[in-house]
């Protein structure tokens, strides 16, 4: 598997064993301010992108992983956050990600953080149809995320 995927299902897993192993037992430290009541409609509409789509970098890992992450929300034009999320990682770029037949896993989708995560066929972590399914499957159980194919994406 490769090494985003595998990142989303550790975080994944941490925050669930976390909240079963920790629940919401109340014992924030008293010092501590907390927010009785988030209003989610709120946050999602501060987060809401309002500018046109576009794709505003990449981050093509595909010789190391299968992998190339596209940075589609607003956020990612501070060159300086996709250099950081792209560190270490792959090779950061201006340019879109290329085509990908099989797909990926859009985090965020519609937000300011938008990004996409593309697997191919080449590379050392090859996707074929058997892992794609697997690879959706975590994708559409991961937290706003969805599995989608270039041709989803044509507005």
């Amino acid at each position: 598997m490769n090494k985003v995927l595998i990142a989303i299902l550790v975080l994944g897993a941490a925050g669930l064993a976390y909240y079963f192993i920790a629940g919401d037992r109340g014992d924030v430290p008293f010092e501590t301010d907390t927010i009785e009541e988030v209003d989610v409609d709120l946050a999602r509409e501060a987060l809401k992108e309002t500018g046109p789509r576009t794709v505003y970098g990449s981050c093509n890992a595909i010789e190391d992983s299968s992998n190339c992450i596209d940075y589609v929300g607003s956020m990612w034009k501070d060159k300086d956050m996709a250099e950081l999320n792209c560190s270490d990682i792959g090779i950061l770029s201006k340019d879109a990600c290329p085509y990908s037949e099989l797909g990926g896993c859009q985090m965020g989708g519609g937000s300011v953080m938008e990004m996409i995560a593309w697997v191919y066929q080449e590379g050392p972590g090859g996707y074929n149809e058997e892992s794609v399914v697997y690879a959706s499957m975590a994708c559409n159980n991961a937290p706003d995320g969805r599995w989608v194919n270039p041709q989803d994406l044509i507005e």
